[in-house]
C-alpha cells in the first residue's frame, strides 16, 4: 500500500472526516478530458478490493467496451508496476480479482441485464456523460441501494444536453443532495499538458468540442463535432450529381446495417485537377496528304498538354439509404446492385467499407471488378477519419445537398477523446433515425478522398491547325 500512496494514486478528501462513520459515502467527479480518470478508478478499485478485509463485489461499468477496456488495461498496468501485487491480484478481460480474499470487480459496458442480480459494496462509474441512455445507470443506481454501506462514485467529463438531458439531470442532483460528494474541475490541471498542445487542441477542434473536452463545460446541443452555421454553410448543392466531371475523382463509404440499423452508402467527388491533352492537326494541301498516304512522308501532328490543378474540394454526389422496417432486413443484394450500379456511373476510385457484417458483400463486390477497401474501425482509422471530416467543414472545402437523413446525422455527431486521440461518435440508433449510418458512410468516403493515391485525369481533344 505505501508503493502506491507514494505514487500519489489515493488522495484523501479533506471534508470527508466530517462524514459519520456509518454515513453511506457517494460521489461525483467532473474532469476534463486530459484527466486521467481511468486511472484514478483503476487505482480505487484496486486499493478496495487489495485493502478490504472482507470479500467485495465490485461492478465498474463504462460507455463502450473500449471504454471498458481502458479501466482494465489501466488496472493491468498498475499491477505490473507494482510487482508485489501480481500474486495477489488476477486481471482478466472483464473481471479482477483478490486471488486471497475472493474479492471481485467485474467490468460491465452496456449489458443492463447482467448489472440487475448483484447487490455490490462499491460502483464505479466511468464518463456517464457518453452513455446511451439511463438504462445502466438506474440499473446500477437501483443495485447499489440493495446494500447499506455501498459506495458509488462516478468521474466524468462535461457533456451534452446542458439542462435537458438525463446526464445533466444526474450531475446536478448529485451537486445538490447532501448524501453525494461533488468536485468539479474547470480546466486542465495536469502539469503535462503544456499550452502548446492545448492551443494546438483549440486550432483543431470546434469550439464547443474544444470547451467541452478541456474546458470542461456542458454543450447545450445534442451534438458538438460540427457547428450548424458550418453545415448550412456546405449546403450549396441542388441535388445529386447527374453525370461525372472532368479533374475529379470519385470514391464511396458503405455502412452496412441488415436487421436494427439501416445500410447506407455515400458517393463524395473530391476535386484532383486533370491534365489536357490537345493534338495539333495541321490542315495540309492534297499533295501532302497523297506523299502521307504513299508513306513518302510522316505525319507531324503535336500535342500540347495543359495541366489544370485541382483545388481539393470535395463535394457529396449521391447518398442511398435502405431502414429494416415491419421485421424484414435490408436486403444486402440490393446493397450490392445499387454500388455495381454507382461503380458504372461514377467509375469509383475506391470504396470505403467498415467490414462488421460486410465481409461476404466485399468479397462479391471485389469479384465484380469494384474497388473494395475495408476499414476496420481501429483507433488510427477513427482518428483519420475524424480529422478529416472536421477539417473539410471548417476550412469549407465541402459542398453538400439537403438530404433528410445525412444532414442530421452530422448535426448530432459528437468529438469524443480515447487514449489514441479523437474520433466521431454518431447518434443512438433509433427507429426513426438510425445509427448515424449515413454519417459514418460519409467519413469512411472521405477517409478513401484523403488518403488514396491517384493519378490526374487526362482529358484529351482535338485542335486543328494551319500548317
Amino acid at each position: 500500500m505505501d508503493r502506491l500512496e507514494a505514487h500519489g494514486m489515493f488522495d484523501a478528501r479533506e471534508d470527508r472526516s466530517a462524514l459519520p462513520a456509518d454515513f453511506t459515502v457517494e460521489g461525483a467527479d467532473v474532469w476534463p478530458a486530459a484527466a486521467t480518470a481511468a486511472v484514478e478508478l483503476a487505482a480505487m478499485a484496486t486499493w478496495a478490493l487489495l485493502a478490504s478485509q472482507r470479500q467485495l463485489l465490485g461492478l465498474a461499468a463504462a460507455a463502450d467496451k473500449d471504454q471498458a477496456k481502458l479501466l482494465r488495461d489501466a488496472i493491468a498496468r498498475l499491477v505490473k508496476m507494482n510487482e508485489w501485487l501480481a500474486p495477489i491480484i488476477k486481471v482478466d478481460t472483464y473481471r479482477v480479482t483478490n486471488r486471497l480474499t475472493g474479492s471481485e470487480l467485474t467490468i460491465l459496458s452496456s449489458d443492463v441485464g447482467s448489472s440487475y442480480g448483484p447487490t455490490p459494496d462499491f460502483v464505479l462509474c466511468d464518463e456517464v456523460t457518453h452513455w446511451q441512455n439511463a438504462e445502466l445507470w438506474d440499473s446500477l443506481f437501483s443495485s447499489a441501494a440493495k446494500r447499506a454501506n455501498c459506495l458509488i462514485v462516478v468521474i466524468s467529463n462535461a457533456g451534452f444536453g446542458e439542462g435537458e438531458s438525463w446526464q445533466w439531470k444526474l450531475r446536478e442532483a448529485a451537486r445538490q443532495e447532501a448524501g453525494w460528494y461533488f468536485h468539479r474541475l474547470d480546466g486542465p490541471k495536469a502539469s503535462w499538458i503544456t499550452e502548446d498542445r492545448l492551443e494546438e487542441q483549440r486550432r483543431l477542434l470546434p469550439p464547443i468540442a474544444f470547451n467541452r473536452l478541456w474546458l470542461n463545460q456542458w454543450s447545450s446541443g445534442s451534438g458538438d463535432a460540427l457547428d450548424g452555421r458550418l453545415i448550412d454553410d456546405a449546403i450549396t448543392l441542388d441535388g445529386p450529381t447527374t453525370q461525372i466531371e472532368d479533374g475529379w475523382l470519385y470514391v464511396a463509404g458503405v455502412d452496412l446495417g441488415i436487421s436494427r440499423d439501416a445500410s447506407a452508402v455515400v458517393v463524395v467527388a473530391k476535386h484532383v485537377g486533370w491534365l489536357e491533352e490537345k493534338t495539333k492537326r495541321k490542315i495540309r494541301t492534297s499533295t501532302q496528304r497523297a506523299m502521307i498516304d504513299a508513306g513518302v512522308i510522316e505525319a507531324e501532328d503535336e500535342t500540347e498538354e495543359t495541366w489544370h490543378p485541382g483545388t481539393g474540394r470535395l463535394k457529396v454526389c449521391e447518398v442511398r439509404r435502405w431502414k429494416p422496417e415491419g421485421g424484414r432486413r435490408v436486403s444486402v443484394t440490393e446493397v450490392e446492385k445499387t454500388i455495381q450500379r454507382l461503380h458504372s456511373r461514377y467509375h469509383l476510385s475506391e470504396v470505403a467499407v467498415y467490414p462488421w457484417k460486410a465481409e461476404l458483400l466485399c468479397e462479391r463486390l471485389d469479384a465484380s471488378g469494384v474497388p473494395i477497401r475495408q476499414v476496420p474501425f481501429s483507433g488510427g482509422n477513427l482518428r483519420t477519419m475524424a480529422m478529416a471530416v472536421l477539417e473539410a467543414f471548417n476550412e469549407g472545402l465541402i459542398d453538400l445537398y439537403e438530404h433528410p437523413h445525412l444532414i442530421p446525422d452530422l448535426r448530432k455527431l459528437r468529438v469524443v477523446e480515447r487514449a489514441n486521440g479523437v474520433r466521431l461518435q454518431p447518434p443512438k440508433s433509433t427507429a426513426a433515425d438510425g445509427h448515424g449510418d449515413c454519417g459514418t458512410s460519409l467519413s469512411l468516403a472521405m477517409l478513401s478522398a484523403r488518403t488514396h493515391s491517384h493519378t490526374p485525369n487526362r482529358v484529351q481533344h482535338d485542335l486543328i491547325c494551319y500548317p
